[in-house]
C-alpha cells in the first residue's frame, strides 16, 4: 500500500479515508518529530474511539481506556521483545468493550526486534476484527519492507525546530556565534585553535545538562498520566526515549542554525557551501551515532571537533 500523493496534509488524508470510510486498518503514521508523531495518533486515537478530551486529560482518557491497547519499547535497550509483542496480539483479539472500535498503538515501531517484527507481520497480515493499528516512528525504512507495505502511510509535515527553554535557545545562539568566530578568525585571525577548542568543550558541558533538564521536566509532565500497570521496564524505556527524543529535536535545531548561519554568510565567504555540505554530513553522522546508543558527550565533541576543522579551513 503506497502513500497517497495529495492532499498532502495528514489530517486531510484522514479526513477523507473517514468520510469514505476506506481508512486502512493498520497506518504507519511517521514523521521528524516522534513527539508530534505520538500527538498525532492521539488525536486520531480519540476520533476513532469518540473520545473528547484534549492534552493531558486526553492522554490519561487513552492510557485508560479498555479498548486501547500499547506496545513499547522496554528496558534500557529500549527493544520491542516478541513475548511482549505476543501478549499484545493476544489482547487485541478481543472484543471491544466500551464501543465498537479497538485501536492498538506501537510506539516507536522501528525498535522491533527481528522475532518480534515477523510476529507482528501475521497481524498485519490478518488483522483483527473492527480494530485500527497505529504504528508509530521517525524512521520508517528501519522498518521491514513486509510490515511497511501492509499498512496505510502518513507522513507528518517537517516543521521548525525551536525550544521554548531560554538555555536550550541561548546554547543554539553561542552555538552559532562559534561556528561564526570560526569562519572569521581562524588560523592567521585574532583568535586561536586554543579558543575554539575550548569553546568546543564548554558547548559539550552545557548541551549534557541543559538535555538532562529538559528530560526530566518532560518525564515528570508525563509520567503523571501514564497506566498505573505500566511495567517498570517500559517506564524505563519511556524514560529514556524522552531523553533521545528531545536531544534528537536538539540536533535538527542545530543543523537549522548551522544552515541559518550558512545563509548569512553565503556572499562574504565562497567557501560557506561546501562548508555547510560537509558540516551537515558530520551531523548526520553524529545523529546516526546517538541512534546506537553512543555517549552523547563523546559523539558531540568529536562533532564539534570536526566542525571546527571545517569551518577554519582555507
Amino acid at each position: 500500500m503506497t502513500e497517497a500523493a495529495a492532499p498532502t496534509d495528514p489530517q486531510a488524508l484522514v479526513n477523507r479515508a473517514m468520510a469514505e470510510n476506506k481508512l486502512a486498518h493498520a497506518l504507519l503514521i511517521h514523521g521528524q518529530s516522534l513527539v508530534a508523531v505520538e500527538c498525532f495518533a492521539m488525536e486520531l486515537s480519540a476520533r476513532l474511539l469518540q473520545i473528547r478530551s484534549s492534552g493531558d486529560e486526553l492522554e490519561e482518557k487513552l492510557f485508560r481506556h479498555p479498548d486501547v491497547f500499547t506496545l513499547r519499547p522496554s528496558k534500557k535497550s529500549r527493544v520491542i521483545s516478541v513475548d511482549d509483542t505476543r501478549e499484545a496480539i493476544r489482547q487485541i483479539q478481543h472484543s471491544p468493550q466500551a464501543g465498537d472500535r479497538k485501536v492498538a498503538i506501537v510506539f516507536e515501531a522501528d525498535r522491533f526486534n527481528n522475532y518480534a517484527a515477523n510476529a507482528f507481520l501475521k497481524t498485519l497480515e490478518e488483522p483483527p476484527l473492527n480494530t485500527t493499528i497505529l504504528l508509530l516512528t521517525t524512521r520508517p525504512h528501519s522498518l521491514l519492507a513486509t510490515i511497511r507495505s501492509r499498512c496505510q502511510l502518513f507522513r507528518l509535515p517537517t516543521a521548525a525546530h525551536t525550544f521554548d527553554d531560554p538555555s536550550a535557545q541561548a546554547w543554539l545562539d553561542s552555538y552559532q556565534t562559534w561556528l561564526e568566530d570560526l569562519l572569521t578568525g581562524g588560523p592567521g585571525g585574532k583568535k586561536s585553535i586554543p579558543h575554539f577548542i575550548i569553546g568546543a568543550y564548554a558547548l559539550v558541558e552545557r548541551f549534557s545538562s541543559i538535555i538532562q533538564t529538559l528530560g526530566k521536566e518532560a518525564w515528570n509532565a508525563q509520567s503523571k498520566n501514564l497506566p498505573e500497570d505500566m511495567k517498570d521496564d517500559e517506564r524505563v524505556a519511556l524514560e529514556s526515549r524522552i531523553s533521545i527524543s528531545i536531544r534528537q529535536e536538539f540536533l535538527s535545531a542545530m543543523e537549522n542554525a548551522t544552515e541559518a548561519l550558512a545563509r548569512k554568510k553565503l556572499f562574504d565567504d565562497s567557501t560557506v557551501p561546501q562548508k555547510l555540505v560537509e558540516t551537515i554530513d558530520v551531523l548526520e553522522s553524529a545523529t546516526n551515532l546517538l541512534r546506537l546508543n553512543m555517549k552523547t558527550e563523546t559523539v558531540l565533541e568529536s562533532y564539534l571537533l570536526r566542525a571546527l576543522r571545517i569551518w577554519t579551513a582555507k
